[in-house]
């Protein structure tokens, strides 16, 4: 049996931490979220799905959520995303 990696779980913490302060830099969400081990590919495969933004400001990512982003948590939350994003 194939176990399967379910990012969800991640993604919605990621995106409930950034609703709540608009953006914030990429350290500070993963000091938040240090049970989740975030790393930037985390972070870039979330842009790649059009979860949030980055910018590279100064001498880190800045993150914030996208529209798309808000409303995959919205769906998430009200237990429609069944099996990833």
């Amino acid at each position: 049996m194939r176990s399967v990696d379910d990012s969800s779980p991640k993604y919605a913490a990621v995106l409930r931490v950034l609703l709540t302060w608009k953006q914030l830099p990429e350290s500070d969400v993963a000091r938040m979220l240090r049970n989740y081990f975030l790393v930037t590919n985390d972070f870039r495969e979330m842009e790649e799905q059009g979860l949030l933004t980055l910018a590279f400001v100064g001498d880190e990512y800045i993150i914030a959520p996208t529209l798309f982003g808000k409303l995959w948590l919205e769906q998430y939350d009200t237990g429609g995303q069944k099996h990833g994003t």
